[in-house]
């Protein structure tokens, strides 16, 4: 590989590392007046499609390790949205479950924050329909290339 690949592999991991920030950051500053952050809402909104999920699972969803899901799934507590409860099949392990006031706060969330095709501004206005299926094309190749390193 010569150190043009290098470089060009470098740039493009980066600026879509970027894109993802800048993204998220614009996420982040939409979802500050409600009251709660997007791995906050993003945990709330997988808990309104199931009974129950487990620490581990959470953590693993909000790509982050077990010692920071367990503080925002403290925190969520703490605001009253879930509740933990022991698991009925295995007594050692603690279920996370949404309370009413968390689906109350989710339900609060105006679709227009969050909802692809909703929101105020389109990350990818700047690109033509072909242009856009190619690069979901592409990232979902890139993903699953990547699902080759988890383990």
């Amino acid at each position: 590989m010569t150190t043009l690949d290098e470089n060009n592999i470098n740039l493009i991991m980066g600026q879509m590392s970027i894109v993802h920030l800048k993204w998220t950051r614009y996420l982040q500053r939409l979802f500050r007046p409600f009251g709660i952050n997007l791995k906050q809402f993003y945990t709330l909104l997988q808990l309104t499609k199931r009974d129950y999920l487990y620490p581990a699972q959470i953590a693993e969803m909000l790509f982050c390790d077990r010692p920071t899901a367990t503080v925002i799934i403290k925190n969520m507590v703490k605001h009253g949205w879930l509740t933990r409860e022991k698991d009925l099949e295995n007594r050692k392990r603690i279920r996370v479950v949404i309370t009413p006031e968390g689906r109350e706060k989710y339900l609060s969330i105006p679709k227009s924050i969050y909802k692809v095709g909703q929101t105020s501004f389109d990350p990818l206005a700047c690109l033509s329909e072909e242009e856009k299926k190619g690069l979901a094309h592409l990232l979902a190749r890139l993903n699953l290339h990547l699902d080759q390193i988890e383990g």
